[in-house]
């Protein structure tokens, strides 16, 4: 789901100590990489977002937005910067017409990354500027003009986990129309994407998650085996214990395909 600046930032945001001191001095020694600057990007955005009800939240964000012009500027022709800001943009509440605006710059570099899909759904969800409507419109319209071996007919399981309940005690739920249609469209994705593509394993755990609680236990277990042992993803790192949910999960899904 993220950038490669995207996965450095996560690992300095989760060694914030000697992680931020590697980041300064890679800011210091070399200030004309674009690889530092879009990694700083990240990196100050994914802070700013572990606590949005923080007074220093948007001076968080502005210092990032600087941050992404400068890369931009240090790497024109590079697509990362501007995926950045997307987050940016969502977190300081830009309009619908400055979002539109930056997506069409994304769009037009780099029409097929999940990735930036991802964060662009993001904005379009009810837990941020859109809706429910606004956010499964997004994802099925992308879906269906995706080009062949693209991840993004998977789009539409990420914006329908992003809008479920609450409570998701009902079985039906999970066997509604809706639900099955993006289940399916994410098994069809992930059968035909490359198989070092960096975001197929995030969709791979969220099928899992999706197909357990529809008690297609089999069907997950296909899943697992390709991605048993690596946890950072969505829908478990959503969890106080992501290692115990995930353990859950497979549990229900072993479980559940010895039943038959």
């Amino acid at each position: 789901m993220q950038t490669l600046a995207g996965a450095a930032a996560q690992e300095l945001a989760e060694a914030p100590g000697a992680g931020g001191m590697w980041l300064r001095h890679w800011r210091v020694v070399a200030p004309e990489d674009a690889g530092g600057a879009a990694v700083q990007a990240e990196f100050l955005v994914q802070q700013a977002m572990r606590d949005p009800s923080s007074q220093d939240f948007r001076m968080i964000l502005e210092e990032a937005r600087t941050v992404c012009a400068e890369a931009a500027r240090l790497a024109p022709d590079d697509v990362v910067p501007h995926i950045v800001e997307l987050g940016v943009a969502r977190g300081l509440g830009a309009s619908e017409a400055e979002f539109q605006s930056l997506w069409e710059t994304v769009v037009s570099r780099a029409p097929g990354h999940m990735g930036a899909h991802l964060a662009a759904l993001r904005y379009w969800s009810a837990k941020w500027h859109g809706s429910r409507d606004q956010a499964e419109a997004f994802a099925r319209r992308v879906a269906a003009g995706a080009p062949e071996g693209s991840l993004l007919p998977a789009l539409p399981l990420f914006a329908v986990f992003d809008h479920l309940p609450d409570v998701q005690l009902v079985r039906s739920l999970f066997q509604s129309a809706v639900i099955v249609d993006a289940i399916e469209g994410a098994r069809f994705a992930v059968a035909h994407a490359p198989e070092n593509h960096p975001v197929l394993p995030h969709v791979r755990h969220l099928l899992v998650w999706f197909l357990v609680r529809a008690e297609r236990y089999e069907e997950a277990l296909e899943q697992l085996r390709k991605v048993d042992g690596h946890i950072g993803a969505i829908p478990w790192t959503y969890e106080q214990d992501p290692v115990a949910a995930y353990t859950a999960y497979r549990a229900m899904a072993v479980a559940g395909a010895a039943r038959g």
